[in-house]
Parts: structure tokens; C-alpha cells; sequence
């Protein structure tokens, strides 16, 4: 079915957002550890999100 998301993919969406925002926040606000913390976020987030989507295939 095209179109619709496995319950995996949404989590791994929330999770490359989140890192994502981490970033971004830390970057403008100067707080070196939140970009830190949300750079693997984004990683492991983009990651698990390609796996999802190879698995898909």
C-alpha cells in the first residue's frame, strides 16, 4: 500500500525531528551540549528511517 507509514517509520520521523531541533536550538542559543546530544539523535534517526524504507522496497 502506498501511502501509508509503518509504525516503525513515524518513530524514526519523531526521532530525526527531535535531533534535529536539538541542533538547530543549540546551535542558535550557543548550547554546545544540546547539539551534541541531538546530532547522534538525527543520525541514528535518518539511519533507522533509510532501513525502513530499503525494508519497504
Amino acid at each position: 500500500m502506498t501511502g501509508t507509514q509503518s509504525g516503525n517509520e513515524g518513530v524514526w520521523r519523531v526521532l530525526t525531528g527531535v535531533g534535529a531541533l536539538g541542533v538547530g536550538i543549540g546551535l542558535i542559543a550557543g548550547i554546545p551540549l544540546l547539539s551534541l546530544v541531538g546530532a547522534p539523535l538525527a543520525i541514528v534517526g535518518v539511519i533507522g528511517l533509510t532501513a525502513v524504507r530499503r525494508g519497504r522496497n
